[in-house]
């Protein structure tokens, strides 16, 4: 939920370097000005079960690169959301301390 009013998701969307916050639940990623990196809050300090959305679109042969602030992504250091020029999808979930993708 949205964090706001508890009653829809909200939605955001970028076309540079963000760090999703506690408001953020979807966040659309326009790489169309360069390669976007979006920071992802430390696994360690989110509440567990917490779920971001986030969608690339397929403007522009940039990439778009999840990073935590602390914590890993799947093991690893960071992920990367769909192929360069094409449009992806990654949804991603805390365990307590690191986070899970699911595509």
């Amino acid at each position: 939920m949205s964090g706001l009013d508890d009653t829809s998701y909200t939605y955001r969307a970028v076309t540079a370097a963000t760090t999703l916050t506690a408001n953020d639940y979807i966040l659309a990623v326009s790489p169309s000005g360069g390669n976007v990196v979006v920071t992802v809050p430390s696994g360690a300090l989110t509440i567990p079960g917490r779920v971001y959305y986030v969608r690339r679109d397929a403007t522009a042969t940039n990439t778009v690169t999840l990073t935590p602030a602390a914590g890993l992504i799947d093991g690893a250091a960071s992920k990367a959301v769909g192929a360069a020029g094409a449009i992806g999808y990654l949804a991603i979930v805390n365990d307590g301390t690191n986070w899970i993708s699911f595509q």
